[in-house]
């Protein structure tokens, strides 16, 4: 009878986290693992629905931790029933960027552009400045005038090839 409890709360919080009810699948695998240990799936599933708990609670408070948290979960399928981590992921990376922009961090802002920008479209205001951070962190440099280089051979001055004039001097004989 315990592994049918087992069993059936693994799969009820299983279920439940991936339909989005984080906290309601995070109870049912606790009470799972009263029965029996939890298999690598479920633990890394539950662990994951924490780490998204907690990466959500900086929403809005703090852009940067936000950022790295769900910069971890990017990818992962885990969602809350509103946002997907990756869509998360995308909006806090775009926020932490137009941050550092606002600070004069051009280079970071421009990175941090990246990173959501392989989350997804950048919105209007994060498109101009993550040009402007790529212009100010990578600005353009001057070019030199370019030289001709000819690659036909040099002339030739007949006066240069022929072997200079010897003189003779004259030999005493004996």
């Amino acid at each position: 009878v315990d592994g049918m409890y087992y069993f059936a709360l693994r799969n009820l919080g299983v279920d439940f986290i991936q339909a989005g009810n984080l906290e309601g699948g995070i109870y049912e695998l606790t009470l799972a693992e009263r029965f029996a240990p939890l298999d690598s799936t479920a633990y890394a599933l539950r662990d994951n629905a924490r780490f998204y708990i907690s990466a959500a609670s900086f929403w809005e408070l703090d852009w940067k931790l936000t950022a790295e948290y769900f910069a971890q979960l990017n990818g992962s399928g885990l969602w809350d029933g509103t946002m997907s981590a990756t869509e998360r992921y995308h909006i806090a990376a775009m926020r932490y960027a137009d941050q550092l922009y606002e600070e004069g961090n051009y280079c970071a802002a421009y990175d941090q552009y990246q990173g959501a920008l392989s989350a997804g479209p950048l919105d209007e205001q994060s498109q101009g400045r993550s040009h402007q951070s790529y212009l100010a962190c990578y600005p353009p440099t001057a070019t030199s005038e370019p030289t001709v280089v000819s690659t036909d051979p040099p002339p030739t001055d007949p006066a240069a090839t022929e072997p200079p004039p010897t003189e003779e001097t004259p030999t005493t004989q004996p």
